[in-house]
């Protein structure tokens, strides 16, 4: 789960929480208050009839409907004497009878009354609910005891109402929280989506870019600080690798040229024993491999370090052509078949040079790691939209499904014994793909059962 949903969740929690609770105290007050009103009421009209009853406890009372403040028949009514005689009853005990309850004074209670006989607000279910006093009084030295009840079923339905208000009320309330967290925690995750996308975009050719600081010296701001040290340690390593890297390369290049020359010298005598000649030819040749290893390594530094390119506009098939006539003789002797397609107009802005030594080391890969009889090679080259579609394919083994995520590593290859049968040193498709990038391109490779071995450049006809 992602920080915003967690702190969009806590949020709404945390709001959902307080507003039940705020809404259970506002109706928990509002089913209590008019509770308290009904109960002042039924003691207001207990003591008004216990005021004219006072003086007649022999006999039914004979009340005075005028001097009430309430007509008797909105109540259901029973006065008792302390012998259980009825003294008074209203008109709606004849509808029902509500029994005392132990130990309680006033409480509530649910009565079946058919429609039929009385309009009291039932439910579906001819159900009525009563507010219940009990009081007890001693009128002339005897106490007298009044149940009085007030039926409430209209007050329950508008409680029921403003409950399912409350409801609905919460519920958009929720929905209206979800969406206002949310944009909160988007505007408060803002920064750190800023810098996760910096963090993203910078690598080992842009790391000289650092994180904005703003001016809230916040938490958010030292990590920004943190971030930046980081790269200025790691672009410090870097550099300080790539021209390691170029100064050595650069520093055994000279002499191990001159070994070549002093090996190639010493060859030309003929009265070199035919055993030594053998052991210099066998230095001879290792001393080259390593000549054309550290020629990749100083262009692949230099690839590195420099990310400039003289652009001019290149014809791919001429270009094509030219690599395909330095490498005649070696497709030859090894009996390739070479089979090129490439569009008669397949124009692209980009270096030459570094254009070249790309299909160089494609065709130098396809050729070196080709079958040993009756190889074949095909080149093609097509214009797709804006984009340029280079295919250069090689019949041969077939690289592993794991192998293909790795041969563009620096010094990978897919002989693990690292033969030097090839001659190869795991950088020509390291280069390529730096060239590719610098172009602005992608570079991938495909190897299927049929023995086939493609790899596909994508380059921009423009380039920005």
């Amino acid at each position: 789960m992602k920080i915003r949903q967690k702190i969009t969740l806590w949020i709404c929690g945390t709001a959902f929480f307080a507003a039940v609770a705020f809404s259970a105290f506002i109706f928990l007050e509002l089913l209590e208050e008019p509770i308290r009103l009904i109960d002042k009421e039924l003691q207001y009209m207990a003591d008004a009839l216990f005021e004219q009853g006072k003086d007649d406890l022999r006999s039914p009372w004979k009340i005075n409907r005028d001097n009430l403040p309430y007509s008797p028949d909105r109540y259901w009514i029973k006065v008792f004497d302390h012998d259980g005689n009825i003294l008074y009853r209203s008109a709606m005990t004849q509808f029902t009878d509500i029994s005392p309850a132990k130990n309680k004074k006033h409480y509530t209670v649910e009565e079946t009354i058919p429609r039929e006989l009385v309009t009291l607000g039932q439910d579906a279910h001819d159900k009525v609910v009563y507010r219940v006093r009990i009081i007890k009084r001693q009128l002339g030295g005897l106490p007298v005891t009044m149940r009085i009840a007030k039926p409430v079923e209209e007050l329950k339905k508008e409680l029921l109402e403003v409950l399912r208000d409350a409801a609905f009320a919460l519920a958009g309330c929720t929905l209206l929280i979800v969406i206002i967290s949310y944009t909160l925690a988007g505007k408060i995750l803002q920064p750190v989506v800023t810098i996760n996308q910096l963090v993203r975009d910078i690598r080992d050719k842009s790391l000289d870019r650092r994180i904005p600081i703003g001016q809230n010296r916040d938490e958010l701001a030292i990590l920004a600080e943190s971030l930046n040290k980081m790269f200025d340690r790691l672009q410090y390593s870097f550099t300080r690798q790539k021209e390691f890297v170029g100064n050595a390369s650069h520093e055994l290049k000279s002499p191990i040229t001159l070994l070549m020359l002093t090996q190639e010298e010493l060859l030309m005598n003929p009265a070199l024993p035919a055993n030594a000649r053998k052991d210099m030819e066998r230095q001879l040749n290792t001393m080259r491999r390593m000549s054309k290893l550290i020629r990749n390594m100083l262009d692949l530094s230099r690839l590195e370090q420099q990310e400039t390119l003289n652009i001019e506009t290149i014809d791919l098939r001429i270009l094509t052509k030219r690599v395909l006539e330095d490498y005649r003789d070696m497709l030859t002797a090894a009996g390739i078949t070479v089979e090129v397609d490439m569009a008669k107009e397949i124009f692209l802005q980009g270096d030459r040079e570094k254009l070249l030594r790309l299909l160089i080391n494609l065709i130098d890969n396809a050729v070196r790691y080709n079958d040993a009889r009756d190889g074949r090679l095909s080149i093609t080259g097509k214009r797709e939209n804006d984009s340029v579609i280079i295919e250069v394919a090689n019949t041969g083994r077939i690289i592993p499904a794991d192998d293909l995520k790795r041969v563009f590593d620096q010094f990978y290859r897919v002989e693990k014994s690292r033969s030097q049968d090839h001659g190869g040193s795991g950088l020509g498709l390291t280069i390529a793909g730096k060239i590719v990038e610098l172009h602005g391109g992608n570079i991938r490779i495909t190897s299927n059962p049929e023995g086939w071995t493609r790899v596909i450049v994508t380059l921009p006809v423009h380039h920005s």
